[in-house]
């Protein structure tokens, strides 16, 4: 029996929430979406999830504030920042503050998918 793998998306657009959230469902993924980090941070089984892809401009706690608390939790949750007014220094700053990736919208597909089999794989059987 195959389990699904659980992709946590956070961002305040449903457009985008939708299409990542139907994008991962067609290649197998489990998802679990939410339009804020505090919607997100209520929902203690979001940190079952084997991937989070968070926006970096949100209201209230913003991606990078979301950021520091994942990578420091045990064991620390692998983090997709992506934003749609990104530059190399924010993409310099999302790598040094332990994103494994920063992604542009609109997102490559094909970039955000093999991100994601990365973290998979490098995070084993789940849970």
């Amino acid at each position: 029996m195959t389990v699904q793998r659980l992709i946590a998306i956070i961002d305040d657009d449903d457009a985008v929430r939708n299409g990542l959230s139907n994008l991962l469902r067609s290649v197998g993924y489990e998802v679990i979406r939410f339009a804020s980090a505090e919607d997100f941070l209520k929902y203690n089984a979001a940190y079952s999830a084997d991937a989070i892809i968070l926006d970096v401009k949100l209201a209230g706690i913003n991606g990078f504030e979301l950021l520091a608390r994942l990578v420091n939790a045990h064991p620390p949750l692998p983090v997709i920042l992506i934003s749609g007014h990104g530059d190399e220094r924010m993409r310099a700053r999302a790598i040094d503050e332990g994103a494994v990736a920063f992604l542009r919208k609109p997102i490559d597909v094909d970039t955000l998918l093999e991100c994601i089999r990365l973290i998979v794989a490098k995070g084993g059987e789940p849970s």
